[in-house]
């Protein structure tokens, strides 16, 4: 069954004309395009702000609405664009292809774009229908979310007048989200020296992890594919002189390493040890990981050797300083049980003709954790010799349970659920943040349906929680506060 039959039917009509229109980050325009066109053609304002933000205004609807305060939903329309290796999909050319299993829609081996894909068709089904009573309405759909969240920096507060926010962006449903953690990014440059250089060329892999999103995953022990591969190498290292050739793992900022790769020059006859060496590497990994390394692979390759490599000086560095990075969970809240309150991922590494380049990035409920994170981030770089570049801060979004709007959309999830709801901070980054840093007296809440796997192939969205969550986002419209 095609998914534009599901229920609610407009909501998945806008969903499916989302995934037929392709919108990874830094490509958003052509759907941005599609949806002020079709704003305009329904008599409705819309507009585009200097980095493409979409804004589309409509008046109140219902009896008594027009003198209630205005109400701004607010969505991304950019995609992390992931896929599996053997996927032939090109994200700047190709609609996602779609499929419903047990109650699911999941792409066909890419990123579903749910994220937050579903929140803006929410908010357009809303924008566009005729009879769903609501105050005066702003949809602001942002763009660059997940790389910086470079959309809601340029947000203009002269083209929103709304005084409660409704932001869509999270992913379990009958929860309220109130808070999120900041976040800043970290970049190191490593120079590095290439020579000629005789022996074996190998190509060690790292594959088959399930990755997931670097804030609300990162608690999950999932493992990251960059580390497993430093470790690899460093046990290789310490046997035999090594040399990297090139290392490339992971895509985006915002994604846990699913696979890593690095060629390395060996001396000759050390193949056996080397097959050795990464068997109990993928023994302990497996041990240690459990259910998440059901997939793991570990292997080596010979390739041909073209004689040039890092020394074997630059090489331990780089390996060294990959080990010595940290990752992963730092600190729990001591306000929120079981939430994470500082953590880092390291996301990227890649080598190229000079130089070696590591990205992470670090997220926190708090913005001293981010400094004293980076000054840990600094004194690696100055012991490694590499160069340091820390940017794309945004702050965290502070939890006010003693907003309005915190209070009618609690009394309405609990009418509609028969039971309280889960009030929630999100130890990932929200654009709430950044939001309530330029419009201080907006309040906000977010929530949205439930999704798994989110900047992942595995993304999924549950069919059910759609239409529950579109039902309680009428409510909370038609009960905002004055």
């Amino acid at each position: 069954m095609p998914i534009r039959h599901l229920n609610p039917a407009p909501v998945w009509q806008w969903f499916a004309d989302i995934c037929a229109i392709p919108h990874p980050t830094y490509r958003e325009a052509e759907l941005a395009a599609h949806i002020v066109q079709r704003a305009e053609a329904k008599g409705l304002t819309a507009r585009l702000d200097e980095k493409g933000n979409v804004y589309l205004y409509k008046p109140a609807v219902g009896a008594g609405m027009e003198h209630k305060a205005g109400v701004i939903l607010q969505a991304h329309i950019d995609m992390v664009a992931q896929k599996t290796p053997d996927s032939p999909h090109d994200f700047e050319r190709d609609p996602i292809q779609v499929h419903i299993e047990d109650g699911w829609v999941y792409a066909d081996n890419t990123t579903l774009g749910a994220d937050n894909g579903m929140g803006a068709a929410m908010a357009l089904t809303v924008l566009f229908a005729d009879d769903i009573e609501h105050p005066p309405l702003e949809v602001l759909l942002t763009v660059e979310e997940e790389t910086g969240m470079g959309g809601v920096r340029a947000v203009r507060r002269d083209y929103l007048h709304g005084r409660y926010l409704l932001n869509l962006d999270t992913e379990e449903n009958g929860s309220i989200y109130l808070g999120c953690a900041g976040g800043r990014d970290a970049e190191f440059t490593l120079p590095m020296a290439r020579e000629t250089i005789e022996g074996e060329r190998w190509n060690i892999m790292v594959e088959g992890l399930k990755g997931g999103h670097s804030g609300i995953d990162i608690h999950r022990g999932r493992g990251n594919a960059i580390k497993l591969l430093a470790d690899v190498l460093s046990r290789v290292s310490d046997r035999h002189p090594l040399r990297l050739a090139a290392l490339h793992g992971g895509r985006l900022r915002n994604v846990i390493p699913r696979e890593a790769y690095a060629e390395i020059v060996l001396p000759t006859a050390c193949g056996e040890d080397l097959a050795a060496l990464l068997a109990e590497a993928a023994q302990q990994a497996r041990a240690e990981l459990g259910v998440h390394a059901e997939n793991l692979r570990i292997r080596a390759e010979t390739v041909v050797h073209n004689g040039a490599a890092f020394s074997e000086a630059d090489s331990r560095r780089a390996i060294d300083l990959l080990c010595a990075l940290p990752d992963g969970v730092l600190r729990t809240s001591d306000d929120f049980p079981g939430v994470t309150e500082t953590s880092i991922c390291l996301s990227i590494a890649h080598s190229d003709e000079q130089s070696f380049n590591i990205c992470l990035l670090m997220r926190s409920l708090l913005e001293t954790p981010k400094d004293a994170l980076s000054r840990r981030l600094a004194a690696l770089a100055r012991l490694s010799g590499a160069a340091l570049s820390l940017d794309g801060d945004y702050p965290s979004w502070t939890p006010d349970a003693s907003s309005k709007l915190f209070a009618a959309t609690r009394t309405v999830f609990r009418d509609y659920l028969g039971r309280e709801p889960r009030i929630e901070v999100i130890p990932a980054g929200l654009e709430c943040g950044l939001m309530q840093e330029r419009l201080p007296e907006v309040e906000m809440v977010s929530f949205g349906p439930t999704i798994e796997g989110a900047h992942t192939p595995r993304e999924r969205v549950e069919i059910a929680t759609v239409a529950e969550c579109w039902e309680l986002l009428l409510r909370v419209l038609k009960n905002t506060p004055a």
